[in-house]
């Protein structure tokens, strides 16, 4: 599982399209395709629904978009706490 699947699955989300989102996240669009096809097999459920134009979430898509945004959150979080921490030496813990 890749951090930039999350980040370009929510991409996907706002935009609805793979060719805007492929542009926004500074990727070709077979290569934003299939990372989203990855995390969509990491996870075991269809996300997007192809089939309509412009695209859509599944209900599962729906369900991962709430989950993506929290931990995508969380993760930011905690780089900006950890980056702005005060060095522990070594053994003090």
């Amino acid at each position: 599982m890749d951090m930039k699947w999350m980040e370009d699955f929510l991409c996907l989300a706002d935009t609805r399209s793979f060719s805007r989102s492929a542009s926004a996240r500074h990727a070709s669009q077979p290569a934003f395709s299939r990372r989203i096809q990855s995390l969509e097999h990491w996870l075991g459920a269809q996300l997007v629904d192809r089939s309509s134009t412009p695209l859509s979430l599944t209900t599962a898509g729906h369900v991962f978009r709430g989950h993506a945004i929290g931990i995508v959150q969380q993760v930011h979080r905690a780089r900006h706490v950890l980056r702005h921490a005060p060095e522990v030496p070594a053994g003090a813990t």
